[in-house]
């Protein structure tokens, strides 16, 4: 019963020392020098001394920062856009088109541009951010607004409802699950829409970090950076999964019931 419940922690808790035993492995078998892939332990005293200098704090604060504003500012822009749009088809004809020429050209060949609008703060990075995040969130919003059935509409209607309530009481939960959905899919878009932008050009954060490294071929310090970046991502994903989880608990109370 307890595996059953926690298996999805318990698995990859078991895999994680098998995968640093065949680390370890294959730098002895192949004889791999240090500068090309250092050993675990190695990697791990690099880790704990950035840690220890403080140094690595501030890049992952900015990066965070980076991500959490342009998350938040795109996903209002997206709900905005997505239910104007849902309500208006006239605008959603006019503005569709360009949405999807901007969404469709790569995020790296737009950063530049950003970054010499911006300059080399989190501001830049952060509109690139919402780019990525404000997409998927508008795309969900329509789908989820014209997916409500005609006949919920009309009970409205019959109840004498206003627009505030139509909204508030219809409109606002049957788009909150796919909502959520595209809340944690602009979270893993995010981090890489900030990283993007770190690596074209910035003066901190785990993507800068990662061309620093490139440039001074330290291969500490970019799997660190790439480590620190794959807990972020997974770290958000978890909390978007528990929000998720406790916003949608209605659905689990249906399982049980119908268990």
């Amino acid at each position: 019963m307890f595996y059953q419940k926690n298996r999805n922690v318990i698995l990859p808790i078991l895999v994680f020392p098998v995968l640093i035993l065949v680390w370890e492995l294959y730098i002895k078998i192949f004889q791999v020098p240090d500068y090309l892939l250092p050993r675990p332990m190695d990697l791990l005293g690099s880790m704990i001394r950035l840690f220890q200098t403080g140094e690595i704090t501030k890049h992952i604060m900015i990066t965070l920062q980076e991500i959490f504003v342009g998350t938040g500012v795109g996903i209002v822009i997206g709900l905005v856009l997505g239910y104007i749009m849902a309500k208006i088809k006239v605008i959603e004809r006019l503005v569709m088109p360009f949405v999807v020429i901007v969404q469709t050209a790569p995020k790296i060949s737009l950063a530049p541009l950003f970054i010499l609008w911006m300059g080399l703060g989190i501001e830049s990075k952060a509109a690139l951010v919402i780019l990525v995040v404000s997409f998927p969130i508008m795309i969900n919003e329509v789908t989820a607004i014209r997916s409500i059935d005609d006949n919920a509409y009309n009970l409205m209607k019959v109840l004498k409802a206003n627009r505030w309530q139509v909204f508030t009481q219809l409109e606002v939960p049957y788009s909150l699950e796919m909502l959520l959905s595209g809340i944690k899919l602009a979270l893993t878009q995010a981090m890489t829409g900030a990283v993007i932008g770190e690596m074209i050009g910035a003066k901190a954060g785990l993507g800068y970090l990662l061309t620093l490294g490139n440039e001074t071929y330290d291969i500490r310090l970019i799997l660190n950076a790439v480590i620190l970046l794959s807990m972020i991502g997974l770290i958000l994903y978890i909390l978007s999964g528990l929000i998720e989880r406790k916003a949608l608990y209605w659905k689990e109370l249906d399982r049980s019931v119908i268990g």
